[in-house]
């Protein structure tokens, strides 16, 4: 019995089913049990490729969007940030040390908006304190000629004085609103960075899974795939995926995912 079933993509699934169909068909109504039940076999092998080249596709393609994201921020932080910078293999440990450094910049920024505030509040106190010596000038005034009109521009001045200190507590206040916000968008970011991780990471689960039930089943699903590759994917897949492992043969970070998926055909 032949249980080799040619690679076949997602868009072809459904021609291949039809032409297997009423082939199967066929097959009982001549009474071939025999090959009816190698048909339904193809069929199952079948399914379990197709399903098994489109994870595979599905995690290639979110690992090259981390790797490219990884190298977007390699770029930025090599040309923003010193020699002390350091080095990280993973995507996600990149992320989260700028985000780290955001929101230690925000709270610093928050610290600094907080003691604006405070001496905007002491200006206005002071400015509280002048009305009692403007009145004191004003009383003065009709006293001394050289005093006429100093206390209508002085009030001037005051009130001047006064709707600037009103406007610049409103602009403080804005950052340190604005500040709030970028630290809840810090913790959001890090949501997704743990959200992709752990996708990424299970979907690397279900194609090393996926390939030692083809193993076991004889499947032979990979076209022209040497002995060596065939044996290397089994020594990766056995480890299984463990993220952030000092274990330099475990799937530990981005290049050991993309060995695993070069060696499995993706």
């Amino acid at each position: 019995m032949n249980n080799k079933v040619a690679t076949i993509e997602f868009e072809g699934l459904e021609a291949f089913l039809q032409q297997k169909a009423r082939a199967l068909v066929t097959t009982l109504e001549q009474g071939n049990l025999a090959s009816a039940i190698e048909l339904i076999n193809e069929l199952q092998q079948a399914r379990h490729q197709v399903f098994y080249n489109e994870v595979g596709h599905l995690t290639r393609g979110l690992h090259e969007a981390i790797k490219a994201f990884s190298s977007d921020i390699d770029e930025k932080m090599s040309s923003n940030a010193d020699d002390s910078l350091p080095a990280m293999a993973d995507a996600s440990d990149r992320l989260a040390y700028v985000i780290e450094l955001t929101e230690k910049t925000s709270h610093e920024t928050m610290d600094r908006v907080d003691v604006s505030l405070s001496l905007v509040d002491r200006l206005d106190n002071q400015s509280e304190r002048f009305r009692d010596l403007l009145l004191l000038v004003g009383q003065l005034e009709g006293e001394f000629k050289a005093l006429d009109g100093v206390y209508d521009r002085t009030c001037a001045v005051k009130d001047e004085s006064e709707k600037t200190i009103e406007q610049l507590r409103s602009v403080l206040t804005d950052i340190l609103v604005s500040q709030s916000v970028q630290d809840i968008t810090g913790q959001l970011i890090r949501r997704v960075i743990t959200l992709m991780t752990q996708v990424e990471i299970q979907l690397v689960k279900l194609m090393e899974m996926a390939a030692k039930v083809e193993r076991l089943s004889g499947f032979e699903l990979l076209a022209g795939e040497d002995a060596e590759a065939s044996q290397q994917s089994e020594d990766i897949a056995a480890q299984g995926p463990q993220a952030r492992t000092k274990q330099k043969s475990a799937v530990s970070d981005q290049d050991e995912v993309d060995e695993l998926l070069s060696s499995l055909g993706f």
